[in-house]
């Protein structure tokens, strides 16, 4: 209070001028509206900011499901279902759906049904169009990301070029739409399509993230196309892609494991060979022989097919087929499901007739029929194996009938079955017990009548009353493989016996020995090496020693043939071509090979004499004649008749050997035929 007790009031003018008070309010006002900007602009920002950041996190997230979810799916379909759906949910499009490209048309997409919609009903019409519909490379927006390889983002879908569907878009209230592809390398395998209800603008990031998806997806499907790879490829046969034995063995066990079930299930095995297929591959060359086994495979699968096209159209019950191959020129089919077996024997007479008509490989006709065996599942507990070597023997039982036949499985074949098993059997310890033996048969030099050498002849001692000949167990021998430790038993046996003569008879000529050889010991590699070390070991002369081959070797490998035939000479050893004339026989192929004999077969010596047979008589004039001019020697089996040997002397032959002078003595018997020679 001021003095006398009065009020004092303040006034502004008493401290400032009024002026400066107005223009300081206005710059606290300025600098508080720019504080209040810069604060809703800090706000925005960072409203802006977070919101990309989750909307980031979010897609990164959406990737991160989809990878996840896609490289767990058991299939392609199940990861594109996925995807679709899960974008569609993230993204609240309303629509979404894929197109395939097509198997047969990389340039054509097709829909193969997969789609999402969390509410179809109102879409229904756009829906149906889409599913309906295949696009061309090029062709709306399926077509154009399959012809780019990139993703594309339609705005406003009334007006969009090169949209096929936008009528019913618009009917169905769908305004923009994107799709991208899924990619394999550089090739498209499907293109994905989303529609929205809204005319959403175009967003770079979204699509960049529906690329990274894309790409996802091409690596599950490459995997997939890998894995599957892999699995055909270990099932099925790679020359001619059908099945290969391992499948065949799983149908056939099916269909047995059905029939257990079923005892009125049939099931059947149909085992086929081709017949002269080894000629085609030795002579024509492995390629032209492949391209035989492509078009056999092929033509038998068309043949079924037709087959069984024809029955459904008749409203026919037809059996379930499945054709295979196991490999070589070997073909089977398991034929499953049939009441009668006459359709059993429809489907192999179908495929005698399809292989019939020849092949044309290279501009030219290659025949190739076949032999088929068939096995029926006729009782209980039959196997897989069990089957397949039934048809396997009826095959063998249609080639001994002529080829081109079809045989099957019965009673006698399988007595004849269980006796080659039980000879099979015997033959594997036979060697260990000692029961071979050999025998020799002297070669005679017509002119004189001296025993110039002996062939050695196999037996198999197999009882004490059962002395069997080679051509009983052979065969055997040489489809297991045993024939390579008995030849060599043969022929260091033989060697030894030889040189021991040699030893004894010192005064005389040396006798030869004709040791034959079959083609599996003959082209066994180390075949030379094993004859070398024989011929060290014995002491034998190798000059004495004749390894007699059959044509068939000679063909079936010629330059191998050759090649190991001049190894021999090289050692001193000579060569024998065995049962002349009775194989492929080509005379323009003989200088090829270095024989230095040939022996003649028994079946052209025996109608010698007689004046009916002037055809057998100028065949033996022939090749002894080409025997002279390629200077070999000519040895005449199976003589049995003086008449014979009369013959044969005055035509030129050089020496014989047959029951008229011998038939084959034990060792010690050929031993007194060389003490009392003259």
């Amino acid at each position: 209070m001021f003095p006398g007790g009065r009020m004092g009031v303040l006034n502004p003018s008493d401290f400032v001028n009024s002026t400066d008070v107005d223009e300081e309010i206005v710059r606290l006002r300025r600098r508080l509206a720019r504080e209040r900007t810069a604060r809703t602009t800090a706000e925005g920002i960072a409203e802006r900011g977070l919101r990309a950041l989750y909307l980031s996190q979010q897609r990164i997230e959406l990737l991160h499901r989809i990878a996840a979810k896609a490289n767990a799916a058991a299939d392609t379909r199940e990861a594109l279902s996925y995807v679709i759906a899960e974008i569609c949910t993230h993204t609240g499009w309303a629509f979404g759906h894929v197109y395939l490209a097509d198997e047969t048309n990389r340039d054509l997409l097709v829909a193969p049904q997969i789609w999402f919609s969390a509410n179809p009903e109102p879409l229904m019409p756009f829906i149906t169009e889409s599913l309906e519909l295949q696009f061309a490379r090029g062709v709306g927006l399926p077509g154009r990301v399959l012809d780019t390889l990139m993703p594309i983002w339609l705005v406003d879908l009334g007006n969009a070029d090169n949209f096929l569907r936008r009528d019913v878009a618009g009917q169905c209230g769908l305004h923009s739409a994107f799709a991208f592809p899924v990619c394999v390398q550089d090739e498209v395998v499907a293109v994905m399509e989303f529609f929205a209800r809204e005319n959403l603008a175009e967003d770079a990031e979204f699509l960049e993230l529906m690329a990274q998806i894309g790409v996802q997806l091409g690596r599950v499907i490459e995997r997939e196309r890998f894995t599957a790879k892999l699995y055909f490829d270990a099932l099925h046969d790679s020359l001619t892609g059908l099945p290969n034995r391992a499948l065949f063995a799983e149908r056939v066990a099916i269909a047995l494991e059905r029939r257990e079930r079923r005892p009125e299930y049939g099931v059947a095995v149909l085992f086929l060979d081709l017949d002269g297929f080894k000629f085609i591959n030795d002579s024509l060359g492995h390629q032209v022989g492949d391209d035989v086994l492509v078009a056999t495979g092929r033509r038998l699968a068309d043949v079924l097919a037709a087959q069984a096209a024809a029955q459904a159209a008749a409203g026919a019950d037809w059996p379930m087929i499945t054709l295979a191959r196991l490999g070589g020129d070997e073909f089977t089919v398991v034929i499953e499901d049939f009441d009668d077996e006459a359709a059993v024997h429809a489907v192999a007479n179908a495929m005698l007739g399809a292989l019939a008509e020849p092949h044309l490989v290279d501009g030219n006709e290659i025949h190739s029929g076949g032999s088929i065996g068939l096995a029926f599942a006729h009782k209980p507990g039959a196997t897989v194996q069990g089957l397949l070597r039934k048809a396997d023997t009826a095959m063998y039982e249609a080639k001994a009938r002529g080829r081109g036949q079809v045989a099957v499985f019965d009673k006698v074949l399988q007595q004849r079955a269980s006796t080659r098993l039980q000879t099979e059997n015997d033959l594997r310890g036979a060697l260990r017990r000692e029961e071979f033996q050999l025998y020799y048969q002297p070669i005679v030099e017509l002119k004189t009548g001296t025993i110039s050498g002996f062939e050695a002849l196999l037996r198999w001692q197999r009882r004490p009353d059962e002395l069997v000949a080679p051509g009983h167990f052979i065969d055997i021998a040489e489809e297991t493989g045993l024939i390579v430790t008995i030849g060599s038993w043969v022929l260091r046996e033989a060697c030894e016996a030889t040189a021991r003569w040699h030893r004894r008879f010192a005064h005389r000529k040396p006798v030869t020995m004709s040791i034959n050889v079959s083609p599996r010991q003959f082209l066994q590699p180390g075949f030379v090496e094993f004859v070398e070390t024989t011929i060290r070991e014995t002491g034998i002369d190798p000059a004495t020693i004749s390894l007699e081959i059959t044509e068939g070797i000679a063909i079936a490998n010629p330059d191998r043939a050759v090649h190991i035939m001049t190894e021999l000479r090289a050692l001193g050893v000579k060569m024998s071509l065995d049962d002349f004339g009775t194989g492929y026989s080509s005379l323009g192929h003989l200088h090829r090979y270095p024989f230095n004999t040939l022996k003649l077969d028994r079946s052209f010596v025996l109608g010698l004499g007689e004046g009916s047979d002037r055809i057998g008589t100028g065949i033996v004039q022939a090749v002894l004649d080409l025997a002279s001019t390629m200077n070999l020697s000519v040895i005449a089996e199976g003589l049995e008749t003086n008449r014979q040997r009369r013959h044969l002397r005055g035509m030129g032959c050089e020496f014989g050997q047959g029951y008229f002078y011998s038939k084959p003595v034990s060792a010690e018997s050929a031993e007194l035929l060389l003490v009392n020679a003259r």
